[in-house]
């Protein structure tokens, strides 16, 4: 996965610092491991998400299983949502101008979007 060519498959290595951060701080705020809250943190995502848990050891499989009955407060939820946020780039952040804005609405946006 180090060559040139995968390296653009590869996520965002800002973006994944700052993931691994926000699980962390959550999960030293709370007591329980990385794990536990990733896998919580999943449960609450509105699009469902089936995590595959591959645990190779037993204590794997328990500290996953443990993360069943982990309860997220609004602000974990938040520090992990925003840590995780993608950034949408072009054509979106273009159409965040005001110009682009107007010119699409043909002068009318405000009139149009009242």
């Amino acid at each position: 996965m180090s060559s040139d060519m995968m390296k653009e498959y590869m996520p965002e290595q800002q973006r994944s610092d700052r993931v691994v951060a926000a699980v962390k701080t959550v999960s030293d705020e709370i007591g329980r491991s990385m794990a536990q809250v990733a896998l919580a943190w999943l449960r609450y995502r509105p699009v469902p998400v089936i995590p595959i848990i591959g645990a190779r050891k037993l204590s794997q499989l328990k500290d996953n299983l443990a993360s069943f009955d982990l309860t997220l407060s609004a602000d974990q939820m938040k520090t992990l949502d925003e840590a995780s946020q993608i950034e949408l780039g072009f054509p979106y952040d273009i159409y965040a101008k005001e110009m682009p804005r107007a010119i699409c609405y043909g002068g009318l946006r405000d009139q149009i979007l009242v």
